[in-house]
């Protein structure tokens, strides 16, 4: 795809009536371009990751009529293999693949059908006709839609057919672009006039290949405009339609980009003798009788008719007449069977049997899909969109994880040739045309020299925006680990040694050990790290390079190479990545600036280190921990199975939104669900991969599919069938994940680590490698595991326990010795290795108690003593990773904790024996202070409502007093342990607009104290009216805040090969040309003369008036400005208002962007920190606020828009073509922060500070409250 063709469009604005539709422009144009609280009142010096993993109470939400609460059906209902829905309502959603081509046939919930060829081939309509009356078979009372993978039934009941049904089958032809159809009717069906019309072959290829939540199901339907040019020639039952297919799209491989116009396309069909073929117009199709008796016209269809009754058979056959021989209707019965049986072959590669229901269907979903990814070179980024090579995604995972491997071969060997060899390294030139976000594209270049392999599998050499290298090189060597071929190994080593010697030249040019990563992961479309350490490429070059030393000493190279680089990335990663108090791996390292850690992982930071073995299991547990309560969760509600408790997951939880960044991808989720069960989390993954594939399969608009994104995207919604990053990933978890089949051939070792759910007592999967077979009687389990690997293998066994003692291990019948699993963490686990053999009959029996759970206080107090009892199981040793524990007692089945360390969800683990068994077992809790106030909203909304949230085991009684500035009130608290107290309400008439400091007092201890934030409070009466004081800024301001994106932003910049931020300082890698107007003539206007404005609160500022003068102070770790800058101040005051412009993105959310530093003349400070969401909002655009992905524990602060100088309450938003969606303030807004002072001190200065890289931080206007 030409990315080019897309980016150059700088910026369009789309009014906010037209939304992204499903199938909406914005959205199309921008897959197209690219391809994811109790802050005290006085802030001082907290770490970035401190304060990102505070267990904030976030504001109260109002109710939400955001379409993630709909509660939805279930569209599809499981039948054995089969896939059923009755009467649905979608037409071609859902694709029926056979050759290895990008033909595919359209079917749908209704029966009608289309050819792609990729291009639009035509319909074909079925109808029936009695003297009843007549209608197209898609209007029948009564249709059940059945997906077998690989073809659609159906079967339709009508009164026009009497007692009987019409039952239909469609299928791809097998070794031919075409379809073939039969239609059969049982013995009770009346007799009718089967009437059916094929055309509208318009050649039509829509920007999506016409996918799902891409382009409208309407754009299939047989227009009469597409028929346009058809032209037909009629021979008994068959006929010819001659089209022309339009333009290539310039997608699929680069070489085949033209631009002219295939000319000559033919469609050849075929239908039972006995039909009366006729030439009927288009726009006559109201019934099937009105076509059929409608005359020729410009805009023609071929009509057919034929006489039916009970118990016959017909078949239809279309097929792409360019290349092959015309199939005669008595061939097509013989035609129909050879497509079903290759149908059958592909659908049960893999077979998979479970208690479930809903897994049932999955095999021969599966292995269909991994079928329509391949095109017999290469696999595909999609089946049906994004048709094209991408080598670097994880389409081709499934390749080996389903026993493809020769397949797995053909692609590799494909990419070698694709690889780079020369120069040996190259200048890194960032691309000037797009504004230095990327480096330019030009082989010879750094990133395009020896090493580099391109997007498509053959010896031309393209460079391309993407770094390919680091996926496929993971797919390679894992394809080795499935294998063991040493023979390719030989082969395929110069490409491994040049690929591992280019991701070091260009992506970790100081040599620490850490790598930045360009565009190398699926979510990077909106994701640059700037030259950072960045910890998901780090883990995945760990790997790489540990593997490589493998491999090098089996080929006689020399491993020591491969080894220190992967102890060195290791060592890195521990030392400056993972934040031990946090449990987390940081997202990256700043290169630049402060060179500060990004807390806020993504779900691809951690799912990739689990994958990549960086971690320990202690890590491992903790960073799956951080998943579990950190990122957000989107409960899957689905009035068919209120009981299960779905949910899915967001990528991130960065805002504001652009592409890539904070989706709800399958892939991602399903590598989540993978990361869980290499952990030993099997419960977690089985509930996550089984909400997914209900979601996606059964909830969604295709059956059976495996989808892109979720309906649950809050921007992007449900999109694309058959994506292969879902197919590859979902393989994966299925084979290495659910069934922890985890093959070493190099070693000649296979590992089992079944990751079944609990509650089934049977399950098999078969392979082509592996057949695998599982029992449970009672306390007894047994495993038949039948390898196909093509020599006896060791196995190495482990297996969750049951209970605490094991009654006998038996394999192939013979009693054998077992471990118990040192490092298991959360479950007991044992291992087994016997002695070499074929197959193998694994046979455990467990005996004694149910291995123990620790039971204790989730909730817990910092400073208060937690118990935890481990039941029959037996205490051991203590291990505190997260320093929370201050101290200890412990006792044979219990451990008394005394709590220390910082708020927020922490974990410590405690080794525990129980019978046979020992294991750690990690304890979870959130440790809060032992008071703390929560906003809450009610009826006055000028109010402010706060309650006293206990979080100590002891109740509270007591007289308190409550004080809000000069505010005070007593009364009687009385407030259960663990519960929060009834409202405390303070009237407005006491309050100040913005931010109040409360604090709740018992004599002289502070129970607690917050600064709880809400703009709706009026400006108060004349009984405690403010005197504010407007402060001139005029000679501190260095800059116009229109200048903002007109700037060039050029130092300090990495000198590596990166991505990074355009240089006008706004946009991403992806969109380097974006711009947004900030036009401040509304403000200036209403400042007039005077220079001053009052917001609609009576809130005034100082500020710049008419003309072009000054009217920002902006500071930067770009060197456009100073880091810092200083406003003096004297006297005293009690609040300052301050009115702030600047710009920040994605990648510096949920972290401090600046702050405002107000110092008295005693040296001490209040802080006022500006961290995206909650305190730092951009110039450009407002944050998108829910209650799942986008959440933000602070209100929202007023926006004054700069345009119009007002504050507008209800603002129709604009977008910016690729970036902003439905969020874009045409003319830019400035925010109203505020900070409360301390006024018994004296004031000396107001600093404004930039903290984070890439943005710029603007002070426009100051004002006092006087005491």
């Amino acid at each position: 795809m030409n990315i080019i063709n897309y980016e150059f469009k700088i910026l369009t604005k789309v009014p906010v009536s037209n939304k992204l539709r499903t199938a909406g422009i914005v959205a199309m144009m921008l897959v197209a371009a690219c391809q994811s609280q109790n802050t005290p009142q006085h802030i001082s010096g907290v770490d970035a990751g401190k304060l990102f993993f505070a267990s904030t109470p976030a504001v109260v939400p109002e109710p939400s009529t955001d379409k993630l609460d709909q509660v939805r059906p279930l569209r599809y209902k499981p039948d054995g293999t089969d896939f059923v829905i009755k009467n649905g309502t979608k037409r071609f959603n859902r694709a029926l693949y056979g050759t290895p081509t990008a033909f595919r046939v359209e079917a749908g919930d209704l029966p009608e059908f289309l050819l792609y060829m990729p291009n639009k081939g035509g319909n074909l309509k079925l109808g029936i006709a009695t003297d009843k009356g007549d209608k197209w078979l898609i209007e029948a009372a009564d249709i059940k839609a059945i997906y077998r993978p690989g073809t659609m039934l159906y079967e339709i009941k009508d009164p026009m057919l009497g007692e009987g049904q019409l039952n239909l089958q469609v299928l791809a032809m097998a070794d031919d672009e075409g379809m073939v159809l039969s239609l059969e009717t049982t013995a009770n069906t009346t007799p009718f006039e089967l009437i059916w019309t094929y055309g509208g072959a318009s050649g039509h290829r829509p920007a999506r290949d016409g996918d799902i939540g891409a382009d409208p199901e309407e754009g299939f339907y047989l227009h009469p405009e597409h028929c346009k040019g058809n032209v037909f020639s009629l021979q008994n039952n068959s006929f010819r339609l001659g089209f022309e297919i339009g333009k290539k799209n310039a997608d699929t491989y680069e070489e085949d980009i033209t631009g002219v116009e295939d000319k000559g396309a033919q469609i050849y069909g075929v239908v039972a003798p006995g039909n009366v073929l006729k030439l009927g117009d288009s726009r006559q199709q109201n019934s099937p009788t009105a076509l059929y008796q409608s005359e020729k016209s410009e805009l023609p269809v071929v009509v057919g008719q034929q006489r039916l009754k009970g118990n016959q058979k017909v078949y239809f056959g279309l097929q792409n007449n360019l290349n092959t021989k015309p199939k005669t209707y008595n061939e097509l019965p013989g035609v129909f069977q050879k497509a079903e049986e290759s149908r059958k072959k592909a659908a049960s590669h893999i077979k998979l049997e479970t208690p479930d229901p809903f897994f049932n269907t999955f095999g021969g979903a599966l292995s269909i899909a991994a079928d329509a990814i391949w095109d017999g070179q290469s696999y595909m980024h999609g089946a049906i969109a994004w048709r094209m090579p991408l080598n670097g995604w994880r389409g081709a995972y499934v390749a080996d994880a389903l026993g493809h491997h020769d397949r797995a071969r053909t692609h590799f060997r494909g990419y070698a040739k694709a690889q780079v060899t020369s120069p040996a390294s190259g200048p890194v030139v960032p691309d000037q045309e797009r504004n230095l976000a990327r480096m330019e594209e030009k082989l010879g270049l750094s990133l395009y020299t020896s090493g580099y392999i391109s997007r498509n599998p053959s010896s031309k050499h393209v460079a391309h925006h993407y770094d390919m290298n680091m996926v496929f090189i993971d797919q390679l060597l894992r394809h080795f680990l499935w294998t063991g071929d040493k023979a390719y190994l030989q082969e395929a080593w110069p490409m491994l040694e040049r690929h591992l010697a280019w991701e070091k030249r260009n992506f970790d040019t100081d040599n620490d050990g850490l790598y930045d990563a360009y565009a190398s992961f699926w979510a990077s479309d909106g994701v640059q790290y700037s030259g950072g350490g960045v910890t998901h490429s780090s883990a995945y070059h760990h790997f790489s390079n540990k593997t490589a030393a493998r491999l090098a000493a089996l080929i006689g190279k020399d491993p020591k190479p491969y080894e220190q680089e992967a102890a060195k990335i290791i060592k890195a990663i521990e030392s400056t990545l993972w934040m031990p108090e946090a449990g987390v791996y940081a997202e990256f390292k700043d290169l630049l600036g402060l060179q500060k850690l990004h807390p806020a992982a993504a779900l691809w930071t951690v799912y990739h280190t689990l994958d990549s073995q960086v971690p320990d299991p202690f890590q491992a547990y903790q960073a799956l921990r951080y998943v579990d309560t950190q990122i957000p969760h989107i409960p899957i509600k689905c009035a068919d199975l209120p009981e299960e408790n779905l949910y899915t997951l967001t990528t991130t939880n960065w805002m504001p939104y652009t592409w890539s960044v904070n989706n709800v991808a399958l892939a991602e989720v399903a590598h989540t669900a993978l990361a869980y069960w290499q952990s030993g989390h099997t419960e977690e993954a089985n509930r996550l991969m089984k909400s997914i594939l209900i979601e996606s399969m059964y909830m969604g608009s295709s059956p059976g599919n495996l989808q892109q994104l979720s309906y649950y995207d809050h921007y992007r919604n449900e999109l694309y069938r058959d994506f292969a990053d879902g197919i590859g990933v979902s393989s994966r978890a299925l084979v290495e994940g659910m069934f922890g089949i985890q093959p070493d051939m190099l070693a000649e070792e296979l590992t089992i680590r079944p990751g079944l759910p609990a509650a089934w007592d049977h399950a098999l999967l078969e392979t082509p490698d592996i057949k695998y077979s599982f029992r449970r009687d009672g306390h007894k389990e047994t495993y038949l595991l039948e390898p196909h690997f093509g020599k006896p293998l060791k196995l190495k066994f482990r297996a969750a326990a049951l209970g605490d003692k094991v009654a006998s291990v038996k394999v192939n019948g013979q009693p054998v010795k077992w471990t118990a699993y040192a490092e298991a963490v959360g479950t007991p686990q044992i291992d087994i290795v016997p002695a070499v053999a074929a197959t193998y009959e694994v046979e455990i029996t467990w005996a004694g108690d149910k291995p123990a759970a620790p039971a204790h206080q989730t909730i817990a107090a910092k400073g208060a003593n937690l118990e935890v009892d481990f039941g029959k199981a037996e205490v051991q040793e203590l291990k505190d990773t997260q320093g929370i524990v201050a101290g200890s007692d412990q006792k044979k089945n219990k451990v008394e904790v005394k709590l220390a360390g910082q708020e927020g969800h922490r974990t410590f683990f405690v080794r525990t024996t129980q019978g046979d068994l020992s294991w750690w077992q990690p304890v979870n809790v959130e440790l809060r202070e032992p008071f703390r106030l929560i906003s809450t909203t009610g009826p006055d909304e000028a109010q402010l409502r706060v309650e006293l949230q206990n979080n100590t085991s002891e109740a509270l009684n007591k007289e308190v007093e409550v004080f809000v500035g000069n505010y005070k009130q007593k009364m009687k608290l009385q407030v259960p342990a663990f519960t929060s107290s009834a409202a405390i309400v303070v009237p407005a008439l006491h309050l100040k607009p913005g931010t109040n400091q409360v604090q709740v007092s018992s004599g002289n201890e502070t129970l607690a104290a917050a600064s709880i934030t809400n703009w709706h409070v009026p400006i108060a009466t004349a009984k405690a009216a403010p005197k504010w004081e407007t402060l001139d800024l005029t000679a501190h301001f260095n800059d116009n805040v229109t200048q903002i994106f007109k700037n060039e932003y050029l130092t300090p910049r990495p000198t590596s090969a990166t991505l990074q931020l355009p240089k006008q300082g706004i946009g991403n890698w992806c969109y380097p040309l974006v711009t947004a107007e900030v036009d401040d003539s509304g403000l200036r206007a209403k400042a007039g003369e005077a220079g001053k404005i009052a917001l609609p609160n009576g809130l005034p500022f100082k500020t710049t008036g008419p003309g072009t003068g000054n009217n920002i102070l902006f500071t930067s770790q770009w060197d456009n400005y100073p880091t810092k800058a200083a406003v003096p101040l004297q006297g005293s005051a009690s609040h300052a208002y301050l009115l702030m412009a600047g710009s920040t993105n994605p990648m510096q959310s949920r972290f401090d962007n600046g702050e405002v530093v107000v110092t008295y003349t005693d040296g001490t400070q209040d802080k006022l920190v500006l961290r995206n969401p909650e305190t730092w909002w951009p110039i450009e655009q407002d944050y998108y606020i829910n209650s799942y992905s986008f959440t933000s524990s602070k209100p929202k602060p007023i926006r004054l828009h700069l345009k119009t100088g007002d504050v507008p309450t209800n603002f129709k938003y604009a977008s910016i073509q690729g970036f902003a969606y439905d969020s874009y303030i045409p003319g830019g807004a400035a925010t109203v922060l505020d900070l409360p002072l301390n006024p018994a001190k004296k004031l000396k200065s107001l600093e404004v500070v930039a903290l984070a890289n890439d943005v710029v931080i603007g002070l426009m206007g100051v004002t006092l409250v006087r005491n």
